[in-house]
């Protein structure tokens, strides 16, 4: 779904973000944080790492912004025009970092942009952030492999609100493929909403979300049929 190189540049600064934040209250949601969830029992099922992602979604208490924006700076990320969004652009033949003014000499095809996006409790000022989502009202952190990340009813959560807010096909698909992931492989207790069960109705309502799990996430686009199939008994088994 997405470029190896865009998502092992992305995960490298996923990495090097968090050393920078040891002692900081922070968390993955978004792609990130399906891919530490999953990746266990996926790479068990299909004998490969579940799919990266191209952006750094991060939970942050706004208590610890002065702090966290430090290491968001050291990096190298600079805003990029939204009040929660940082980018970071690399040179894609040399895979190195340049600055926002050497990326505007060069072809948009040659660079690759890594976005960080923030997300808090609260109305932050020093970085900016979006605050509001009623699922970061009240945040679980659970730690996966040296990793912290929001609990998985928050993450279902997430992932279901941006199934319905979506306006990029790209963007949606990978919801859909995050969400049928973290039910079938999480291997957690997930509790049962009517966010969730609207969610999963959604997917088994459009079958170009189902032919982009069976392709992206089963690895073969002629499993459609196992994809509906598990769906409809994880809801029978979620719902009971």
């Amino acid at each position: 779904m997405y470029d190896p190189l865009e998502t092992d540049l992305s995960l490298n600064e996923l990495k090097a973000l968090f050393h920078e934040s040891r002692g900081i209250p922070i968390a993955l949601i978004g792609g990130w944080a399906s891919y530490f969830y999953v990746n266990e029992n996926y790479r068990r099922a299909f004998g490969k790492d579940y799919m990266g992602s191209r952006d750094i979604d991060i939970f942050f208490e706004s208590a610890s912004e002065a702090n966290f924006a430090k290491a968001v700076y050291s990096r190298g990320f600079t805003k990029n025009g939204l009040k929660f969004r940082y980018e970071k652009i690399y040179d894609r033949q040399t895979k190195t970092f340049i600055t926002q003014e050497q990326a505007k000499k060069k072809p948009i095809f040659d660079l690759i942009y890594i976005f960080l996006d923030l997300f808090s409790n609260q109305e932050t000022k020093e970085l900016g952030s979006w605050w509001d989502l009623e699922p970061l009202k009240k945040v679980s952190f659970l730690k996966v492999d040296n990793f912290m990340l929001v609990g998985i009813d928050t993450l279902i959560a997430l992932k279901s609100t941006a199934l319905f807010a979506r306006d990029k096909a790209d963007k949606e698909n990978k919801d859909a493929c995050d969400l049928y992931a973290l039910i079938k492989y999480s291997g957690k207790p997930i509790q049962p909403t009517e966010l969730l069960k609207k969610a999963m109705e959604k997917l088994l309502s459009r079958n170009d979300l189902i032919y982009a799990i069976s392709e992206h996430v089963l690895l073969d686009p002629s499993k459609e049929g196992i994809v509906n199939f598990t769906l409809r008994e994880k809801l029978k088994e979620i719902f009971r």
